[in-house]
């Protein structure tokens, strides 16, 4: 099948409400100067905002025009078959704690839309894993009874809302989606203003940890009592070569078309190639988003064959029309497989990350967000210890997370 598609853009930029926020022309002086605009340092901003602290976000390019406007938008504490992997690398403990705060996650985004009555066209809806193939049922019902013993809305069952028969699937209950870039203009509109600022076209090039803290941005000087790097990977600033040691790259892929009827559910495939399925209605026209193909980066071959293998999928499975927008990203997984937040190195003092989403960037930046509100304004968090930045099982599992990572 030929595929050329109409619009080699995200369909979420594509239908974005326009931002509009000057540049940085002058010094500034904050509490906390935040480097990117996408979810996880809007949503750390707006936070702390609403704790009083003055802050200054400062994007390169756009609002949302980094990864997050390159997602599949899925809001759900669902990461694939995750919980019996955490179990079995990191115990009961670290996997209900990322269960808990993932759905907290989910509960944190439902009020901010509540509060800020951001028009993102939020949508209630269960999330699954599915499989085709009977032999690996067990594992789905496996996964299923641990999720639901940590406390998760899981249950096992044999029926979906997919147009095709499947073997078994792994429903979560009660997860969500949105129009993240319209999301975002709500956060960023509720940051503006106050001693706040929100600035695009505004590119981070150096920042400080000692005295005094600060960013230099387009030339010039923002003072603050501290630095979070918010750019999914802390090199986008500076050469963090560091952070090679603890996480690596993917890469994946989405072509999205217009269906003629709307679709229930969220899906991805546990089969391999990963099949991620997600329909959305934008201005009352509802779409279908097709992800996978995703590698180790550097490992596959042109992206063009992706996206054929991707257009074929959602026109053969549903009754999607030729896929009209196409689009990759880069994501950073660690290599234990649970994100970093936290204190940019050991020894930081005022520097801060949020880095290793590993492809779940709506609620673990959501989560990545709330710990660092926490932690900047002394507060406990009881998540902060399974997303540390500092912990050693990063780094131990670097052999098996390279090996997982070339073999995906």
């Amino acid at each position: 099948m030929a595929y050329y598609p109409s619009k080699g853009s995200s369909l979420w930029l594509a239908t974005a409400t326009t931002t509009i926020y000057p540049p940085l022309t002058d010094n500034l002086e904050v509490d906390v100067a935040i480097v990117g605009g996408g979810i996880a340092g809007l949503t750390t901003a707006y936070m702390l905002k609403r704790r009083g602290l003055t802050v200054a976000v400062l994007e390169k390019h756009t609002i949302g025009s980094g990864v997050t406007g390159y997602t599949t938008a899925k809001v759900t504490s669902q990461h694939s078959l995750t919980y019996m992997d955490l179990m079995k690398q990191h115990g009961e403990v670290t996997a209900r704690l990322y269960g808990e705060a993932n759905q907290a996650a989910i509960a944190q985004i439902e009020t901010i839309i509540a509060q800020e009555r951001i028009d993102c066209g939020w949508r209630n809806d269960d999330n699954y894993v599915f499989t085709e193939d009977q032999q690996r049922v067990q594992q789905l019902k496996d996964e299923a009874e641990v999720a639901a013993r940590l406390g998760l809305p899981a249950s096992f069952l044999t029926e979906t809302g997919l147009p095709f028969p499947v073997a078994g699937a792994v429903r979560f209950e009660n997860q969500g989606t949105f129009h993240v870039l319209r999301y975002l203009d709500g956060l960023a509109r509720a940051i503006q203003g106050d001693g706040s600022s929100v600035f695009e076209h505004t590119k981070a090039t150096q920042y400080h940890d000692g005295v005094p803290t600060g960013v230099i941005a387009n030339g010039h000087t923002i003072r603050a009592k501290h630095v979070i790097l918010a750019t999914n990977a802390p090199d986008k600033v500076k050469d963090h070569v560091a952070y090679a040691a603890v996480e690596y790259p993917t890469r994946s892929y989405i072509v999205a078309g217009r269906l003629q009827t709307m679709l229930n559910g969220m899906y991805i495939s546990a089969d391999h190639p990963t099949r991620s399925i997600l329909p959305m209605e934008i201005d009352h026209q509802p779409w279908l988003l097709v992800g996978g193909d995703g590698h180790f980066v550097g490992k596959s071959g042109p992206a063009k064959g992706h996206y054929e293998n991707l257009a074929v999928y959602a026109q053969e499975r549903f009754d999607v029309e030729a896929p009209e927008y196409q689009w990759s990203t880069w994501d950073f997984v660690a290599y234990d497989r649970l994100p970093l937040v936290g204190k940019l190195y050991p020894w930081s003092k005022h520097t801060y990350v949020v880095t290793g989403l590993r492809k779940w960037g709506m609620t673990n930046a959501t989560v990545g967000a709330m710990i660092l509100a926490d932690e900047l304004t002394g507060t406990k968090n009881a998540w902060e210890s399974v997303f540390r930045t500092n912990r050693t099982s990063a780094v131990l599992s670097m052999p098996q997370g390279l090996i997982r990572g070339l073999l995906s």
